[in-house]
């Protein structure tokens, strides 16, 4: 197995985002944050406002997950950069590993090159948000050094 984080071409930030939109909606009905009447619509707006000029908003970082010995993409990687004067934070927005590639190592193999970057950029830290009822991200993320660090908590009344 040997994993390349790729910039995006014009043609695979498509692909992503029209895929990515529908899963972040997808994961907000989920968790019960929005209804599924707005979810489509609330999702592009987050993407549009987190992405204005695309791929190529400043300190954003998208990547095509491919696997060199198979000459196929695996999944799709959206890092931002936040530096301040005193330190650089990545923080992951999405990470997407396709389906019938989950559960063989990618997911590790991803999150290693990923720490490469960090260390080659100077970035001392990797924060990130997962959906409580991702348990097979929650799983990989504490397999590979994550730990909580604040929980957000619901109630609905009614």
């Amino acid at each position: 197995m040997t994993i390349k984080l790729q910039e995006m071409t014009e043609a695979d930030y498509e692909k992503y985002i029209n895929f990515a939109i529908k899963d972040y909606a997808h994961d907000k009905i989920t968790a019960g944050t929005w209804s599924k009447n707005e979810a489509i619509d609330l999702a592009a707006k987050s993407f549009n406002e987190l992405l204005p000029e695309g791929k190529e908003t400043k300190n954003e970082f998208l990547y095509s997950i491919e696997e060199e010995s198979i000459d196929k993409k695996v999944g799709f990687l959206w890092v931002h950069l936040n530096k301040t004067p005193y330190d650089s934070k990545f923080f992951i927005y999405d990470f997407i590993v396709f389906e019938e590639f989950r559960g063989i190592g990618y997911g590790k193999e991803t999150l290693s090159c990923l720490d490469e970057k960090a260390k080659e950029m100077n970035v001392s830290q990797i924060d990130l948000h997962v959906f409580a009822h991702n348990k097979g991200a929650i799983h990989l993320y504490e397999q590979t050094g994550f730990v909580p660090t604040d929980i957000s908590m619901s109630k609905k009344i009614g």
